[in-house]
């Protein structure tokens, strides 16, 4: 599964450092590379801290990594009761409920972190393969421009273009 998430975090976002808490576990709960030792080192971190936002957007990615989508929701909507104006949580959710094949849902997620980030190019091209996935190219290349205006380099959207035959 590739990762569709735009979660960079720092540790102060975690909510953790300078605290006296377990900073391996906040530096652990950013990296996506092992989702499962990220869903160990996010509920750290949330046990730590029930109200780190960025903690249950991490796990919500890692939970999407492992197609979990029931606990990637969960985690999502936690975050965003915590953070109402978080993309980063709304770019999870829309692709959790994508991997579910919701993507009439997907695409208000993904458009509500648009609406709060303007330059996330990565919910330009999540929106993108959506719809693809619905059959609808007109509007992916859309997408796909727009995100590859943002982020020429943006995975998703090269690909996307490629799979139009657009490059």
């Amino acid at each position: 599964m590739r990762a569709r998430s735009g979660a960079g975090l720092l540790l102060l976002g975690l909510g953790l450092t300078g605290c006296g808490q377990d900073t391996t576990a906040a530096r652990d709960c950013t990296q996506p590379r092992n989702p499962k030792h990220q869903i160990e080192a996010c509920t750290r971190v949330i046990s730590a801290n029930a109200k780190s936002a960025e903690a249950f957007n991490n796990r919500c990615q890692a939970y999407n990594q492992l197609e979990d989508t029931n606990k990637a929701i969960a985690d999502c909507n936690a975050a965003l009761k915590l953070e109402p104006r978080n993309a980063s949580a709304y770019n999870n959710r829309g692709w959790a409920r994508e991997i579910r094949r919701e993507y009439d849902q997907a695409l208000a997620d993904y458009t509500k972190a648009i609406e709060i980030n303007s330059r996330f190019a990565l919910a330009y091209a999540n929106r993108g393969d959506v719809h693809f996935k619905k059959g609808d190219k007109q509007k992916a290349a859309t997408e796909y421009r727009l995100a590859l205006e943002i982020e020429p380099a943006n995975d998703i959207a090269v690909n996307g273009m490629k799979r139009l035959g657009l490059r």
